[in-house]
Formats: structure tokens, C-alpha cells, sequence
């Protein structure tokens, strides 16, 4: 242990920071996660890791909780993003559900690293004690802002047709 972090909580937060910081930068870049470039590829793998491996963390929380079911969903987000990539199971609705899939995964993704984040830092006296802290609330609600017109950002793109590939 060092920093009273176990060496899978080291594994897991680096290559978490780095998946949520390249999911961060597809979207900023692209505006949507195109699957066939080797930066979305290693995203994704990196996230599905990242989120498994947050199965072998939670006996440092002492129960399976809230950050656990959302690893669950953003693996589940994943394969049924690239079942859509495979399979056009929804018709002319499959690009739609495809990209805010893949753009969930970097949303579910914030959600606990912010929380996480807030209650470490600064190591002497950080900025919160819990998830319920308004503080986290407030950064939850600006990311459910963001993302929703982001969704909405999309959804017109892909619709007009603009979108090449996706």
C-alpha cells in the first residue's frame, strides 16, 4: 500500500484518469466517439478495465455501492454500443443509441472519479466528506447539464445528416 492506496486502487485510478481524460478529449475533438480510430479503442478497453477492476476495490468501501453499479453500466453501455457498431438492431435509431452510449460511458465515468477525487484531495483536509456533499451534488447536476445539451448536440447532428462515419 502506499498513500493508503492498494496497488489494484493505483492500477485502477491511472488508467482511469487516462481512459476519462482521452474519452474527455474524443468527444471534445470529434464531438462523438468514432470506433475505428485505435484512441477510441484503447478508450474503451481501458474503461471496461477500469470498471472491473473496481469489482476488487470495494472492500476498501466495505459494501458494493452506487460507484460499483455505475462500473456495471458503463460496461453495459460499452457492449451495447459495439453491438450497435455490429448489428443495426434499431434501425435508422441504432447511430442515435450508438453515440449516447459511448458518450454515457465518459458521464458515468466523472460521476464517481469527481466524488472520489473531492474526498482525497488536498490529503490534509479534503474538499468534502461524502457524496452528499452539496459540493458533489453541484458538480453532478453541471455534468447532467453538459451532457444532456451535448445529447441534444448530437441527436441534431446525426439527424441533419452533418455526421460522417459515426
Amino acid at each position: 500500500m502506499f498513500g493508503g492506496i492498494s496497488l489494484i486502487g493505483w492500477f485502477h485510478t491511472i488508467l482511469g484518469t487516462a481512459a476519462i481524460i482521452i474519452g474527455l478529449y474524443l468527444i471534445l475533438k470529434d464531438k462523438f466517439i468514432y470506433l475505428d480510430t485505435k484512441l477510441a479503442k484503447f478508450y474503451l478497453f481501458s474503461t471496461v478495465l477500469t470498471c472491473a477492476s473496481s469489482f476488487l476495490l470495494y472492500g476498501a468501501t466495505g459494501s458494493f455501492n452506487t460507484a460499483h453499479w455505475l462500473s456495471v453500466i458503463t460496461i453495459l453501455a460499452v457492449f451495447f454500443a459495439l453491438s450497435l457498431e455490429k448489428y443495426n438492431i434499431f434501425g435508422f435509431l441504432s447511430i442515435y443509441l450508438k453515440q449516447l452510449a459511448l458518450t454515457g460511458t465518459v458521464f458515468f465515468s466523472l460521476l464517481p472519479t469527481t466524488a472520489e477525487v473531492l474526498q482525497r484531495l488536498p490529503p490534509s483536509d479534503p474538499f468534502v466528506d461524502s457524496i452528499d456533499d452539496p459540493l458533489v451534488i453541484n458538480f453532478y447536476m453541471s455534468y447532467v447539464l453538459i451532457f444532456g445539451l451535448f445529447a441534444i448536440y448530437q441527436i441534431f447532428k446525426i439527424s441533419k445528416g452533418e455526421i460522417d462515419g459515426v
